[in-house]
């Protein structure tokens, strides 16, 4: 809960008036268990909207990367309760066969001892070419990958790679807002584009000069998108 583009995200709701909650799930950190391919995981999130939400308060999920795929587990099993969702860098839906061998390949690596080396091929991949040459991101990217370790990337690829087609959930019911970001190699932006284009009412924002990292690289333009988002579509809080 506490690496850079979590609190990138919290410290925007936080400034829109909203209660912006950060946690560890289970196995992370000081929380207990062990990960569960993402199962237990959304429990875990809804246990924690059961703890902390106000009655009457609107919900609003946001979530990066593999966070969206939570979060769209989050709007499965509770939609009545989300008012709004978010969606940074990420896809409702499940992965093509190419991309399929690429998660496989990755575990193999990691099986191999190979996950520090696949983490830095990765880089490129992660961030704008202007990024790679700053120091101090670079470092905050070890640190986080570091701290992650093998065993969580692994659960965590499986998680991913098992994920169904969520896109009927983004039916237009609700506030959405689509992400992408303008040199993202893993959700690249015109796939991006081609899937919001899909949903009914959709507000779609480009995070300018970022890769797949972009809540890292591009803190003020991605709190600035949740902002006219939230601005927009939702009534201010009381």
């Amino acid at each position: 809960m506490d690496n850079k583009v979590v609190q990138t995200l919290a410290r925007a709701f936080v400034q829109l008036g909203y209660r912006a909650v950060r946690f560890n799930f289970r196995g992370v950190g000081g929380s207990g268990g062990q990960w569960d391919d993402g199962r237990g995981e959304t429990d875990d999130a809804l246990a924690v909207i059961a703890a902390t939400r106000e009655p009457g308060r609107p919900l609003a999920l946001g979530g990066f990367s593999f966070g969206g795929y939570v979060a769209l587990a989050l709007l499965a099993a509770a939609p009545q309760r989300v008012r709004g969702i978010a969606l940074l860098c990420t896809t409702p839906l499940a992965d093509s066969p190419a991309t399929a061998t690429r998660r496989l390949a990755a575990l193999l690596a990691v099986r191999d001892g190979r996950y520090l080396e696949l983490i830095d091929q990765q880089t490129p991949a992660a961030f704008h070419p202007r990024s790679l040459s700053n120091a101090a991101l670079m470092a905050a990217r070890q640190d986080m990958v570091r701290a992650y370790g093998p065993d969580r990337f692994a659960a965590h690829v499986r998680a991913t790679a098992a994920r169904p087609d969520r896109s009927d959930l983004l039916d237009g019911t609700r506030p959405t807002l689509v992400v992408a970001a303008s040199h993202d190699q893993v959700f690249a932006p015109e796939a991006v584009r081609a899937y919001a284009r899909n949903i009914p009412g959709t507000t779609l924002a480009v995070i300018e000069e970022a890769g797949h990292l972009a809540p890292m690289e591009q803190p003020v333009q991605m709190a600035a998108a949740l902002a006219r988002w939230m601005n927009r579509d939702w009534p201010a809080p009381n």
